[in-house]
């Protein structure tokens, strides 16, 4: 999970830094969250999985 969050920080960092038009900088957010979304869903159904 550290690994994830370091990985999400550092794309951020890297979007940042890089010149974008807003339009797009919204939708590497979009993306970013949707990943981050994403993950924690396979996460959730992971452990309800081992739970059973």
């Amino acid at each position: 999970m550290e690994r994830v969050q370091h990985m999400t920080r550092s794309a951020i960092r890297r979007a940042s830094n890089i010149e974008v038009n807003p339009q797009t900088k919204r939708n590497l957010q979009d993306l970013i969250i949707n990943f981050s979304l994403i993950l924690i869903c396979l996460l959730l159904i992971y452990i309800i999985v081992l739970l059973m």
